[in-house]
């Protein structure tokens, strides 16, 4: 069987969001205080400002919208990783091609790093941080060979079973079980960290080729968490992690 020894990352993400609920009518909306909409960033970007990352960028002059990212801290223009902050969302975000190389090693201590200077800007303690959920998303994009099909390309080199359409779809003729805009989605439980892990499988192009896009993410609400600390988090993403590598063959 063909494998796949190396994951053919694109990017990695880490994302928490939070926010304090509140119901109105049959709505439930998010609320962020004044301060952490107007003073956060700035006390974020003089902390990030401090660690190298001296290059702000703010993707809207617009009201800020909850867990849609408005400022991005980077170390130099178009440089990884970058650490972004919205209304009730923080991310660490890493690329492997170009100049970026992403090792797991380096981009836990980026998280670690970011998680730290968010701790400090956050306006409160950390531990009183409305937490919805963590996650950590993955993004890979493989080049088809000899033009194999989605379900070739699962049932071979990925670990995840054998899938199989029902002898009356393969054999219905007006069904298309190769289009170009196939794709396959897979969401189970997962114990260690207890959560979900949600597994997205795209037909597309890259570079003008045929290549499956991948999107594997791992995410947990916050009733996990006894303690939100710097630590816990950490440790949620190290947990997180090991499953990543568990679709491909070691």
């Amino acid at each position: 069987m063909p494998e796949l020894r190396n994951a053919p990352l694109v990017e990695v993400v880490f994302e928490m969001k939070w926010g304090k609920t509140r119901q109105e009518g049959n709505e439930l909306l998010l609320e962020f205080s004044q301060e952490e909409q107007t003073l956060m960033p700035g006390k974020l970007q003089l902390l990030a400002a401090d660690k190298g990352y001296n290059l702000l960028e703010v993707t809207s002059r617009q009201l800020a919208i909850p867990h849609i990212v408005k400022y991005r801290y980077r170390k130099g223009r178009n440089s990884y990783p970058i650490l972004q902050l919205g209304n009730g969302v923080f991310t660490v975000n890493q690329i492997d091609f170009g100049d970026f190389e992403y090792k797991w090693e380096t981009f836990l201590g980026d998280i670690e790093q970011g998680i730290k200077l968010f701790e400090k800007s956050y306006l409160a303690d950390i531990k009183e941080l409305p937490l919805i959920d963590v996650q950590l998303r993955y993004t890979d994009v493989i080049l088809a060979e000899n033009d194999e099909s989605l379900l070739s390309f699962i049932n071979n080199k990925l670990n995840i079973g054998i899938l199989q359409l029902p002898e009356q779809l393969l054999g219905n003729e007006n069904i298309v079980t190769d289009s170009q805009s196939g794709s396959i989605a897979l969401q189970v439980g997962c114990k260690k960290p207890e959560g979900q892990i949600i597994f997205k499988i795209n037909q597309g192009k890259k570079d003008g080729k045929k290549a499956f896009i991948l999107d594997f993410i791992i995410i947990s609400s916050a009733n996990i968490f006894a303690n939100i600390t710097q630590e816990t988090i950490v440790k949620w993403c190290i947990d997180a992690h090991k499953h990543h590598s568990d679709i491909f063959h070691a």
